[in-house]
């Protein structure tokens, strides 16, 4: 409406395309964008001035803050250029000012004109909205060391989980002493042929952090969290179910693959025992994979399963919300290859 003019940048393109209805007649063209990317579009000299009561102009691709003006018979008036889809969010009521200022309603904007000074404004009335904050995961709040406790559970205003479990896998450097995640599809290095030492891998149940929180009133707000499974705390903040909570070892592929008892003789030097809600993996050297003439890697496969319902099952699975997989099915499970030194 009226004299005026936009400027704004193309987003990465050679040239910009804009597209004016007036009524019922269309007006198009292009714009080459100059060196430093810009493009500027003249209302009067495009012939795009119209006064219809219909009437749109649509111009793109340009990045956003482009903007507009309009000029009248004292002043101009300035406003944003916007996303034609915001176009159709809910538009905010403008407050009448009376007699002494005519409004003249567009899409997305107000033309304001003070009738004593004849002065011009442009009112958006699409009022921006806040980004959506993205909820934190439930699980636990931490008040720092000197809160008491110091860790509760963070149940609401929170994104639940699926419900989905993993096993952490860890190995102790033996240089270092310091614990290091074996990641699903990783490997560990079995001792030298003839050496008498073993490497030890312990495996046990977490939540696999999309969140959760605990469901007993009295329980440890860190159990199952993955983060703290890594600390000192491990033990307690395991998801944990004595007896209940069961393991199983597959080892090596195909026809060939075996499962070593719990407890029971080692298959390929690998073998493992149930330790109070974790298994614990023992690899040994072993001359039929690793030897002077040989290089084999064995496959292996860890998986953690609730028995069929006892009068403890209950309680394992309901220690966190949401709760895991049903009783008698695999509730978590990884996956490493033993490799030669």
């Amino acid at each position: 409406m009226g004299n005026g003019g936009l400027i704004a940048e193309a987003d990465g393109a050679d040239m910009v395309a804009w597209v004016a209805t007036c009524g019922g007649v269309t007006h198009h063209g292009e714009l080459e964008p100059n060196a430093a990317g810009m493009v500027m579009l003249q209302f009067t000299d495009s012939g795009v001035v119209c006064n219809a009561e219909e009437s749109r102009l649509q111009i793109g691709p340009v990045k956003d803050g482009g903007w507009f003006w309009i000029t009248d018979d004292t002043n101009s008036a300035v406003g944003a250029l916007v996303s034609h889809d915001i176009l159709d969010n809910a538009e905010t009521g403008i407050t009448n000012a009376g007699p002494g200022v005519t409004m003249t309603m567009g899409r997305g904007a107000v033309l304001l004109k003070e009738a004593s000074t004849g002065r011009v404004g442009l009112l958006p009335n699409i009022l921006p909205a806040p980004p959506a904050a993205p909820l934190r995961k439930c699980g636990y709040n931490d008040g720092g060391a000197a809160a008491s406790p110091r860790y509760t559970r963070r149940t609401t205003a929170c994104a639940m989980g699926d419900g989905g479990t993993i096993i952490l896998a860890t190995v102790t450097d033996p240089i270092t002493g310091v614990t290091v995640r074996i990641p699903d599809g990783g490997t560990v290095t079995r001792p030298a042929a003839g050496a008498s030492g073993t490497v030890t891998v312990i495996a046990d149940l977490w939540m696999n952090g999309s969140g959760h929180y605990t469901t007993a009133p009295g329980g440890n707000p860190r159990l199952g969290h993955l983060e703290f499974g890594m600390t000192a705390t491990r033990a307690a903040d395991r998801l944990q179910g004595g007896i209940v909570l069961a393991y199983s070892l597959l080892v090596g592929t195909g026809p060939t693959a075996s499962r070593p008892p719990d407890g029971g003789t080692p298959v390929g030097g690998v073998g493992f025992d149930s330790v109070n809600s974790s298994a614990r993996i023992t690899i040994e050297s072993d001359t039929a994979y690793c030897s002077r003439t040989s290089n084999v890697s064995l496959p292996v496969i860890v998986s953690a399963l609730v028995p069929p319902t006892t009068s403890g099952a209950a309680a394992v699975l309901d220690q966190v919300t949401p709760s895991f997989r049903q009783p008698t099915q695999v509730v978590g499970g990884t996956s490493f290859e033993v490799v030669c030194p």
